[in-house]
């Protein structure tokens, strides 16, 4: 068997321990880390916003800027003599822009160009550039069915000329004109170009900044292309602006801030959003992760290191706390082990550890103390019934105290002084009852009828009961000193117990009470006349209850027998063959039989008996099977009440007078089987008992016989012994410490495995496990 290690409970708990700060320790740098890599993010967040707010305050100041300065302009008297003059006067027109130009670039040196466009004269006039440089902003304003908006800015492409040269130029257009209700075209239109460097350079500046990191920072307009001098990654331009919106798409309620998580390339990147409302424009920054992460790296190295510090830290401190906890278990199981030498736990099984250990050693030590009470109270038991038979069977003598002790040491209910009766209680049709029980039942039935019966006695008078082992058991009842009346109060509890008896088993008994013993020493008198009362049941019958009172005429009952005249009588009825008065006379003999005393009222049966045999001799009549004088004794002797030796002989007469051949050699078979049966029952023991045995020994042939047998049990007679020797087996097996061996040669049977097979075939199991069952449920 596997033993356990030294101190195997001792390493549980240290692991138990070390895990369950390891977890601890896990789950709270875990969680840790996720809030510091949250709040890092939300705090990038915020870093970014920042960024994009300067550039967003930029463009609304510049946009707030330029808008007002359309609005002077639009208003100016110079301009608006250029934009709505009838006719062209050049000089005027150049004093006036001069004029005009000179006042915007000197307050505002972000402004590239001037554009003036008269409709009248379908001129347009620069400033900033040559001055009839065709504006096509104009030309898509005039040209196309839709307005464009006034006040905002439209980033564009103007070109310019170096050397001959195109080269890009890009600026910033904001619009201001007027439309009336009857024509949607207006008559002027002024037209503000600024710089786009004071804006893209500035992002530019912060792009190269971060340019290390791989941060970008981009302008989109509300048709969602950039405003981008032609410099920026556009790789990453045209993967920003599907993804930006893709998740515009997915997320139509989201906020104007915010920021959302892409890969490019497998790359992670962080993008953050701000909307510039009053200009219609959308800042995106982009940012790896990876960048964000580099610090939260940097700090889950730190929690591992601390996790690990912890980690020893926590096996030390598993130690300390496993061994404070173990210390009074170890000492508990050494000092188990030291007082049980030479005594193995793990015989009874698996040991895996410390508490395993115990709670074996507890299990088996309950068990062995279960053991010891019930062999005490065993042993009580058997001292109590002993010292009861004691007082039943001889005469001792025993001083006062020590008596007083004993009584309460055995736990006798009864009063050590006084007076005394004993109530005999005698099963009835115990013949049947042997064979009808097996040994454990009988003995269960035997219990119950004494607790019954001592129950219902004890509400009135103090008793003990003892099993006698045989056909009957009895109470030794504690009576009052002086009257009579409780024979018949002790006689009425005795009644009921048997009604109480009789309904639940199904069984009678008859009670025969004694006179008074005035002392202890008297019970064996008194157990003697109880016994020789119980005879009278012959005559009073099952269930009577048997008292010096009831049996007082027949006791007295100087007669030795029936009258000859009545026996002369039955003789003249038999010769004449009148049943009817067979009958007649049958009832008066009994009824005189059963005012005799015991031993000359069974005297007198006999006699009957042999008249009645030689009654039909004479009338050379054939007497039927239960009158035969083989065994017309026996029968007679087996029964316990005149009534059923009544019922054999009247019934003996019918059968003899009003048989025909076929109920003869009916009758005849019936007491065939009736003997082969009772044969086998009595000598079932020995192993040369066969068909042919017992066909010799009532001297007809084994087939004749079995015939017999078979047509009226519908069971040959080798089936016949074969379940009796089963059934005594099974009995022994449950109720004797007896091995299988010697229970198959107390039952007859010389082959053991042949013993083996009927018997699994019988009870569908094997005579251990037949025996293991039914004291598993003896315990239940």
């Amino acid at each position: 068997m596997k033993r356990f290690g030294a101190k195997a409970y001792y390493i549980k708990m240290l692991l138990w321990i070390s895990v369950a700060i390891l977890l601890i320790v896990v789950v709270l740098s875990a969680v840790v880390y996720i809030n510091a890599q949250k709040l890092l993010v939300k705090n990038e967040y915020a870093s970014n916003q920042k960024i994009l707010y300067q550039v967003k305050y930029n463009m609304e100041f510049m946009d707030q800027t330029i808008a007002s300065l359309c609005q002077s302009l639009y208003l100016n008297s110079d301009v608006a003599a250029v934009m709505y003059a009838r006719q062209e006067n050049m000089v005027e027109v150049a004093n006036r822009l001069n004029k005009v130009t000179s006042s915007v670039t000197s307050a505002n040196p972000y402004i590239h160009s001037l554009t003036i466009y008269n409709r009248n004269l379908d001129q347009t006039y620069n400033a900033g550039r040559p001055l009839f440089f065709e504006d096509q902003l104009l030309g898509e304003l005039y040209d196309s069915d839709r307005l464009l908006p006034k006040m905002k800015p439209i980033f564009r492409n103007i070109q310019k000329l170096v050397n001959g040269k195109t080269e890009p130029e890009y600026v910033f257009s904001y619009m201001m004109y007027e439309t009336s209700a009857s024509d949607q075209k207006p008559d002027g239109v002024i037209v503000v170009n600024v710089r786009s460097e004071w804006l893209l350079d500035n992002i530019g500046e912060i792009n190269m900044i971060d340019k290390r990191k791989g941060d970008n920072i981009f302008i989109m307009d509300q048709a969602g292309e950039y405003l981008d001098d032609g410099t920026g990654d556009r790789e990453i331009m045209k993967w920003l602006k599907s993804d930006f919106s893709a998740y515009q798409a997915a997320h139509p309620e989201a906020d104007s801030e915010g920021f959302f998580q892409r890969k490019h390339g497998g790359k992670p990147y962080l993008i953050t959003y701000s909307n510039v409302d009053g200009a219609g424009m959308t800042l995106l920054k982009t940012q790896p992760v990876l960048e964000v992460y580099q610090s939260i790296d940097r700090l889950r190295t730190s929690i591992l290191l601390i996790t690990l510090i912890a980690l020893l830290l926590a096996f030390v401190v598993s130690i300390l706390i496993s061994r404070t906890i173990y210390r009074p278990i170890g000492n508990l199981v050494n000092a188990v082990k030291q007082n049980r030498p030479g005594r193995s736990v793990e015989a009874e099984g698996e040991v895996g550890d410390e508490i395993s250990y115990l709670s074996t050693v507890y299990r088996q030590s309950m068990e062995e103390l279960n053991l010891f009470y019930k062999e005490k109270d065993q042993y009580k038991d058997v001292m109590k019934h002993y010292w009861l038979s004691r007082l039943l069977a001889e005469r001792f003598s025993i001083p006062e105290p020590e008596l007083a002790s004993l009584f309460r040491e055995m736990r006798i209910s009864l009063p050590p002084f006084g007076a005394y009766a004993v109530c005999l209680m005698k099963i009835d049709n115990y013949k049947e009852f042997q064979q009808r029980f097996s040994a454990r039942d009988k003995e269960t039935i035997r219990f119950a009828l004494i607790n019954i019966a001592s129950e219902i006695v004890a509400g009135k008078y103090a008793n003990e009961g003892i099993d006698m082992k045989e056909d009957h058991v009895l109470l030794i009842v504690s009576v009052p000193e002086t009257g009579t009346a409780w024979q018949d109060g002790l006689a009425a509890l005795i009644a009921e117990a048997q009604d109480n008896f009789s309904r639940f088993f199904k069984t009678t008994f008859t009670a025969s009470i004694s006179g008074k013993a005035e002392a202890l020493s008297g019970l064996h008198a008194q157990y003697t006349q109880a016994m020789d009362q119980s005879m009278y049941r012959l005559q009073l019958g099952h269930g009577a209850v048997i008292t010096q009172e009831r049996l007082r005429g027949c006791a007295d009952n100087k007669k030795t027998g029936y009258s000859k005249e009545l026996e002369e009588w039955l003789m003249e009825t038999i010769k004449s063959g009148n049943v009817a008065a067979m009958r007649d006379v049958l009832s008066n003999l009994f009824e005189e039989m059963a005012a005799l005393n015991y031993h000359n009222a069974l005297i007198s049966i006999l006699r009957l008996a042999d008249a009645v045999i030689e009654g039909l001799d004479r009338a050379k009549v054939a007497a039927a099977p239960s009158l035969q004088k083989a065994s017309i004794g026996r029968h007679i002797l087996e029964k316990e009440t005149m009534a059923e030796i009544e019922r054999i002989v009247w019934g003996g007469l019918q059968d003899s007078f009003n048989k025909d051949p076929s109920e003869e050699t009916e009758a005849l078979n019936y007491f065939v089987v009736d003997a082969v049966t009772e044969y086998v029952h009595r000598n079932y023991q020995d192993p040369s008992l066969s068909l042919s045995s017992i066909a010799s020994m009532m001297k007809i042939s084994s087939r004749s016989l079995s015939k017999i047998y078979k047509e009226a049990t519908q069971l040959s007679i080798a089936d016949l012994i074969n379940g009796v020797r089963l059934t005594k087996a099974a009995e022994l097996l449950i109720q004797e410490d007896l091995s299988v061996y010697e229970i198959v040669q107390k039952v007859g049977i010389t082959n053991e495995t042949y013993f083996f097979s009927l018997f699994k075939k019988k009870y569908k199991m094997t005579p251990k496990e037949y025996a293991l069952q039914r004291n598993a449920n003896q315990i239940n």
